[in-house]
């Protein structure tokens, strides 16, 4: 009950991110300034692998209902997406979570600098 309450507390003080990423899925919060990603997670079902609808409980990931309607387990596995298609948009969950090292997020970017030369200044007479 304790660390519920503490939960409780430390997420009021947080930034909940509600005006970042409407439509892109990465970028700057308006309210707080972090660096945001979109991140998509589904939920499968431990023994037969069946998707199973996500919820956000106490800002865990945890499956809607407590037993697969396929096999009856109550073991999950969580997978991480970084897009979505439409028919997996019933069953996954997206959060805004802060990008801890921006240079980690493009990493097909490169960024190099070239040695500076001195140049000879030619005088037209």
């Amino acid at each position: 009950m304790k660390n519920i309450l503490i939960k409780f507390i430390q997420s009021k003080n947080k930034c909940k991110h509600k005006n970042a990423l409407q439509f892109q899925n990465e970028g700057y919060c308006p309210d707080c300034g972090q660096y945001l990603v979109k991140n998509y997670y589904l939920i499968r079902c431990a023994r037969c692998d069946i998707k199973r609808e996500a919820k956000l409980a106490w800002g865990e990931i945890v499956p809607k209902d407590k037993y697969c309607a396929n096999c009856g387990e109550t073991e999950f596995y969580i997978e991480k997406l970084d897009s979505i298609n439409f028919i997996d948009s019933k069953y996954a969950i997206y959060l805004k979570e802060i990008a801890n090292e921006i240079k980690n997020l493009h990493p097909h970017a490169q960024i190099w600098v070239e040695k500076e030369e001195k140049l000879k200044q030619i005088s037209m007479n």
